[in-house]
């Protein structure tokens, strides 16, 4: 593993932080202690985590570090995990969003983190609004006027895309520098709403709006389904499904505050405060590498 300014890009992960808490050790993590820490011996994996996620803040602002801070200034400094909740890497027509927040509307949140480029920009944004109201471009300070300039050119979408920036100190919702989205619901589309839900999801929508399900042959079921969900006036069709969604990842404000700050995105995403207790025993132990 020869590139260990890629390695530390998968320190918070899924794969790596299971490694940690199920093996107690993982060889991405190993290399990038041995290249960022000092003295690691004498320190506790909590300490070295820190230690990485600073680094990171320093010298290599990823999209695994905008997406925690947005999570930590989201979910603690502005609204209650027991009333919202926060989805990543959701397929929405032809891309992927980074983050969906869901309070009592849907707001997407594309991540250009200090890596990034701005060439699919206009493609993205797109298909998010596909089957968001609201959608923001969350970037580096230092392309707040890049990025205005570039959605200038992006007609009645473009001025209603907000603009949000993750200063030098880790703030991102400070007045000064940020532009509130404007609700855009021109492309709302029916299938692309319809295609977040899960089975159980969309089968809940067919039940409250219409009373029943299909009847129809298993293999028929899914296309029936978007059928039905499509003759719902598109308004009510979208919040339907922000209703379903919300009811995912469901975790209570007091194992979310026992997260350590630097993992609470690989904890809340990956599905893993069932293992929290196993995790802040790694956490306490020592390095051993």
């Amino acid at each position: 593993m020869a590139d260990n300014s890629r390695a530390i890009n998968r320190v918070f992960t899924r794969n790596v932080l299971t490694d940690l808490i199920e093996r107690g050790s993982n060889e991405v993590f190993d290399v990038v202690v041995k290249q960022y820490i000092n003295d690691p011996e004498i320190k506790t994996h909590e300490q070295i985590i820190s230690e990485i996620y600073a680094h990171l803040g320093k010298e290599h602002r990823n999209e695994y570090y905008y997406m925690n801070t947005l999570l930590n200034k989201l979910l603690v400094g502005i609204h209650s995990v027991n009333s919202t909740t926060a989805l990543s890497q959701m397929r929405i027509g032809g891309h992927i969003a980074d983050f969906v927040m869901i309070n009592g509307e849907g707001r997407v949140y594309e991540i250009k983190s200090d890596l990034d480029n701005y060439d699919r920009l206009y493609d993205q944004l797109s298909d998010f609004y596909k089957a968001f109201s609201k959608v923001s471009v969350l970037a580096d300070i230092h392309e707040r006027y890049s990025v205005e300039r570039l959605l200038a050119d992006f007609g009645d979408m473009g001025e209603a895309i907000g603009i949000c920036v993750l200063s030098e100190r880790d703030t991102i919702f400070g007045k000064a520098n940020m532009r509130e989205p404007k609700q855009f619901d021109e492309y709302l589309d029916h299938s692309c709403i319809f295609k977040l839900l899960r089975k159980r999801e969309y089968e809940n929508v067919i039940l409250q709006v219409f009373g029943e399900l299909p009847q129809v042959a298993p293999v028929f079921h899914f296309r029936a389904c978007l059928d039905l969900f499509s003759t719902i006036p598109i308004k009510k069709a979208q919040e339907q499904a922000l209703r379903e969604l919300k009811k995912r990842n469901k975790i209570s404000k007091t194992v979310f505050e026992r997260i350590q700050k630097e993992l609470k995105s690989t904890v809340y995403f990956a599905g893993l405060s069932q293992k929290l207790p196993q995790l802040e025993e790694f956490l306490q132990s020592n390095f051993r590498g």
